[in-house]
């Protein structure tokens, strides 16, 4: 699981994803970005703290989880 922090312009939103392809679905149907697939990849796999950005639209991670640790704790 990630917790992802997405920025545009003056507004921030955090958002947990479970896995890559959830990731994809909110990139293409929430932001409406073209290149959804190459923004997933390079975001998916950012250390903690890393920035990317991608058509004004800044993407960091703020923590990353193991999903077995989510399962064993009860989400």
């Amino acid at each position: 699981m990630r917790r992802i922090n997405i920025t545009n312009g003056n507004t921030r939103i955090t958002k947990s994803f479970y896995d890559k392809d959830e990731f994809r679905k909110f990139i293409v149907n929430d932001l409406g970005l073209l290149d959804f697939d190459s923004v997933a990849i390079a975001v998916w796999d950012l250390k903690v703290a890393e920035v990317y950005t991608y058509c004004n639209h800044k993407f960091s991670i703020q923590s990353k989880t193991r999903a077995g640790n989510v399962l064993m704790n009860g989400k």
